[in-house]
């Protein structure tokens, strides 16, 4: 699903259509950047789990709205963590990308799952850091960052305003019924 929704894009022009939005007066100013950049195909130098290879082969490091995948010389082991400092658990992680400038997006070396991790989570009384968390990367892709979970990126639904109503990226999804 997720090269068929990349392909989708693609076919529909939406880099260039996002890019006219982003410059839309009827956007904040904090949606003045590329909301979409699909990337050429990459071939990655290692072989890690859970489908990263997929997503690299169709756009190599691409930004979905908030989400955006790093380049492969930017990975780093990174550990999930809980309000005390402790990690959450002993898997071994990866950071692959990011939600905007505070939140990572941890590939589990391991299972091959994906999460997105707030590492200041205690800060607003919620009770992890993880965000949300996908099977792999492509469910991660097809279901986060070109679907209709995107809206969880920032924190609990229930405990976060409605930030997505007005971000040029989930409205363009809703309008395509991806979202």
């Amino acid at each position: 699903m997720m090269e068929q929704k990349i392909a989708r894009l693609r076919e529909l022009n939406a880099v260039a259509e996002l890019e006219r939005r982003c410059w839309d007066e009827e956007y904040p100013e904090e949606y003045d950047e590329p909301r979409l950049e699909l990337g050429d195909p990459v071939e990655l130098s290692k072989d890690y789990p859970g489908g990263l290879a997929s997503l690299y082969a169709s756009v190599g490091d691409a930004s979905f709205g908030d989400v955006g995948f790093l380049r492969e010389p930017d990975f780093d082991s990174a550990k999930a963590v809980d309000s005390l400092g402790e990690p959450i658990d002993d898997h071994p992680r990866l950071q692959i990308g990011n939600v905007g400038a505070e939140d990572a997006i941890l590939l589990d070396l391991t299972s091959g799952s994906v999460m997105v991790y707030y590492s200041l989570y205690f800060k607003y009384r919620w009770d992890s850091g993880v965000m949300l968390e996908c099977t792999d990367v492509p469910e991660f892709v097809d279901t986060v960052a070109l679907g209709p979970r995107y809206r969880e990126i920032r924190g609990p639904l229930s405990r976060t305003k409605e930030w997505w109503a007005e971000d040029p990226w989930y409205v363009y999804l809703q309008e395509i019924g991806m979202a």
